[in-house]
């Protein structure tokens, strides 16, 4: 997994990434863009709780991106400036990405900004 940031690396902007199933080579290489992102926080899968709340895989190995939208960890920030906005918690392999923003768009190869 490759992350992108913007705004001198403060902001993420994408993650490129593989399916758990496929081969690792360049034509399966895809990428999700973050939609004015506002706050995200990556967690080793080591560490996290898996609280039910945040846990709508019920032990899946492959990963997978949900809206959770207006979570209890949506709620600790100001929900005025965010009101158009969702948690979304993508998973990966071995880490977890918590990401309040607009939307997330899929596409295929690696982010070119």
């Amino acid at each position: 997994m490759k992350v992108h940031y913007g705004s001198g690396g403060r902001a993420i902007v994408a993650v490129d990434y593989f399916l758990a199933d496929e081969p690792y080579t360049p034509e399966n290489l895809r990428h999700l863009l973050f939609v004015k992102p506002q706050v995200f926080m990556f967690t080793p899968e080591e560490v996290e709780s898996y609280a039910s709340e945040f846990n709508p895989w019920n032990g899946s190995a492959r990963f997978a991106a949900v809206d959770l939208g207006k979570s209890s960890w949506f709620q600790r920030f100001n929900a005025r400036h965010l009101r158009n906005c969702s948690h979304y918690r993508c998973m990966f392999y071995d880490e977890l990405l918590d990401v309040i923003c607009e939307d997330i768009k899929a596409g295929r190869g690696g982010y070119v900004g």
